[in-house]
């Protein structure tokens, strides 16, 4: 494909982006929507923006001897992308349109069990306080294991990486941290209990150890984005475009803490590089990466198989040490699955290495119909006569769910986010039994609610 083909391409998807984002959020009053964030972060910013860098020289200090490869299939990866992100506008269309007669009213109950079972657990302030202390212990304990035998550090993945029985712990760890101290944050939010918001700054705080960015991210992004939806026209955005200026440099800033480098001269000095060279916006490239050295023979499914099968650990079954999705990506550019944790192919490669377009076209319109009933449900949520966060931050819980099921690299924290869940209930039940809180079951409204402590 002719190169300015694919920047005609490139420059209408990034119109098209555009001028939604002024008709259906700019226009009717608000700043920032879940919609437009999705698709800015899933699609625009990763591969559309980073086009040109993508195609950049630079590559080759990451690509190395494979760089003319990349560049040679480079413009029809942009072009599988492409029609994932229009299959992600097509999904959200055919929600907003309430077309599917039928088929909408039914999946709705579905739809709504993530949404009721996040509610649940921030139901009581004594059940995130007592799992905040679980994680602690948890996050504590993994800690004082990587310190006996590696020292201080911040490099926990590495070790784990290279210690295969600490993987599931590590990861449980993580997770259970990351999903608690958001909830305690959304309730707070809410409810102003001071506890909750010392829960969510001392699991931060673990997980800095851990050395996962894009976790301590997570436990605040949505709770800002619902935050930022609710002021809506107040959001100024300079000021916003700078928070998330800020946001990105502490977050590349911790990726060399990580590797063991503090030096604040050094990192401003490397920061171009880091921003669009690195791996932080490297979907379009490393999907190109793995696209160029792959066989062109499908993978019908095994990572997905693999996936559903991630209660195994890793070192205990051939099939998901063969064909997950990062042992994948990494022996296909041949790196060592053991060393290396895998390339990220952005949220349509996984489709496409699996089942071609039709992969690309399946998960587009899931996260699109997934991501606009979101949308949807937080603005309803927070314009109503009494705003809540807690209602807000639960209906994200659904994006969490599908996100898992389009790129399956994760897809152990739904499994943890489910276990999670299970447990919440069991403690509330028990909690009922022996007095320490009465449960108010709220016939028609579909979830379980308890008084604040």
């Amino acid at each position: 494909m002719p190169w300015t083909l694919v920047y005609i391409l490139d420059f209408i998807a990034i119109l098209t982006f555009a001028v939604s984002y002024y008709r259906n959020c700019y226009r009717r009053g608000y700043r920032i929507d879940m919609w437009h964030f999705i698709l800015l972060s899933a699609c625009i910013i990763p591969n559309m923006l980073m086009l040109p860098f993508a195609r950049n020289e630079l590559n080759g200090v990451v690509l190395g001897q494979d760089y003319a490869a990349v560049m040679a299939v480079l413009p029809t990866v942009f072009l599988i992308t492409f029609v994932g992100y229009y299959s992600m506008l097509v999904g959200g269309g055919l929600w907003r349109l309430r077309t599917g007669i039928g088929i909408r009213r039914a999946v709705i109950p579905l739809l709504d069990i993530p949404p009721r079972c996040s509610r649940m657990l921030m139901s009581s302030r004594t059940l995130l306080v007592f799992q905040s202390a679980v994680c602690l212990c948890l996050q504590v304990s993994v800690l004082l294991v990587y310190f006996a035998h590696n020292g201080f550090g911040f490099d926990l993945r590495r070790y784990a990486s290279e210690n295969p029985s600490l993987r599931p712990v590590l990861l449980l760890a993580s997770n259970y941290s990351v999903v608690i101290a958001s909830h305690c944050l959304a309730r707070y939010v809410d409810k102003k209990e001071k506890v909750l918001l010392g829960c969510t700054l001392l699991l931060s705080l673990g997980l800095v150890f851990f050395g996962a960015r894009s976790s301590i991210l997570n436990i605040y992004l949505t709770v800002f984005l619902c935050f930022l939806i609710r002021l809506r026209s107040k959001v100024n955005l300079f000021k916003l475009f700078g928070v998330a200026v800020v946001m990105v440099m502490v977050i590349l800033y911790l990726g060399g803490v990580r590797s063991g480098q503090y030096s604040l001269t050094e990192f401003f000095k490397s920061l171009v590089f880091l921003l669009l060279f690195g791996n932080t916006f490297s979907d379009l490239r490393d999907f190109s990466w793995v696209y160029a050295k792959w066989d062109h023979v499908f993978w019908a499914g095994k990572t997905y198989l693999a996936a559903f099968m991630a209660f195994v650990p890793r070192f205990a079954s051939s099939f998901r040490d063969t064909w997950g999705l990062g042992v994948m990506t990494a022996t296909t550019v041949g790196f060592d699955p053991e060393v290396h944790p895998g390339l990220r192919p952005g949220i349509f490669g996984e489709g496409f290495f699996n089942f071609g377009m039709l992969g690309v076209i399946a998960v587009g319109l899931l996260l699109g119909i997934a991501g606009r009933r979101v949308d949807i449900d937080v603005k309803r949520t927070l314009s109503s006569r009494q705003p809540s966060m807690m209602r807000a931050y639960a209906s994200t819980a659904l994006s969490t769910v599908v996100g898992s099921f389009a790129l399956t690299a994760g897809f152990s924290g739904l499994y943890i986010l489910v276990g999670i869940y299970f447990f919440s209930w069991i403690c509330l039940q028990i909690g009922s039994l022996v007095g320490v809180r009465e449960i108010v079951i709220k016939r028609g409204r579909g979830f379980i609610s308890t008084p604040s402590s």
